[in-house]
């Protein structure tokens, strides 16, 4: 007499294709929490609400709170914010990713794009639930772009000096994003230009060849060689529109 076993189905990973899309979940939820307290943490610096940075900040925390409850609409919610404020954010960052030695711009900056271009990457490893493998690479990623970032400001930062102020130097600061009102000089005078904030200017005199780039906490000396007369100056950062001054020039 013969008997037969019933037929035992080969072990299956059942549980794989959820483990999947929850690595990347997780992913996407740790990288658009951590940029989101960056930007509330730069708001508060520089005592400016930004709308669309504050926009992305609370959508971010709608779909970090969705995310549990609806995975599809909350992956969608944090996957679609990062990419238009990827998109949106573009001008500014381009202005301060050639300037490690400012370091809150320059890591604000990296944070913007790259953080932003690895979150949107996760929330599609997270639709499709891809391989958890993908989510461990991005993640090894992540964190080595995090550190080389604060390396390359670190050494930026030591090596960049500014000039020191002469005796016979005018004077004038730049404090909380703002120029002095008015800046008097004498053609053929020197100006010294202190910029005691933590973020990058520049000092442009419009219609000028005058455009110097002001390193966050440094001072430059700026020769004055222009013809007698009343000059605009402005700051030539994205964002940063709101920083005049007259320059008068005898």
């Amino acid at each position: 007499m013969t008997t037969t076993s019933p037929h035992t189905p080969p072990l299956t990973t059942s549980t794989d294709h959820a483990a999947d899309g929850a690595a990347w979940v997780r992913l996407l939820a740790w990288l658009t929490g951590i940029i989101a307290a960056v930007e509330v943490i730069f708001l508060g610096m520089i005592a400016t609400v930004v709308p669309p940075i504050a926009a992305g900040i609370v959508l971010t925390i709608v779909g970090l709170v969705v995310v549990r409850r609806a995975r599809r609409v909350g992956i969608a919610i944090l996957g679609l914010t990062s990419l238009l404020l990827l998109l949106g954010f573009a001008p500014f960052a381009a202005s301060h990713l050639g300037h490690p030695e400012s370091a809150i711009d320059f890591t604000h900056a990296v944070i913007g794009t790259v953080g932003r271009l690895l979150a949107v990457i996760a929330a599609v490893g997270a639709w499709r639930k891809a391989s958890p493998a993908g989510a461990r690479r991005l993640a090894v990623a992540a964190i080595g772009i995090a550190c080389l970032t604060v390396a390359i400001s670190s050494i930026a930062m030591l090596v960049s000096t500014g000039d020191t102020a002469q005796a016979d130097d005018v004077p004038t600061v730049i404090a909380d994003s703002y120029f002095a009102d008015t800046i008097s000089v004498t053609s053929g005078d020197t100006l010294y230009v202190d910029n005691t904030d933590v973020f990058r200017h520049t000092f442009t005199v419009v219609d000028t060849t005058i455009d110097v780039e002001l390193p966050a906490s440094v001072g430059v000396r700026v020769p004055i060689e222009l013809p007698a007369g009343v000059y605009d100056v402005i700051c030539d950062i994205p964002g940063h529109e709101h920083m005049t001054a007259t320059l008068e020039v005898e």
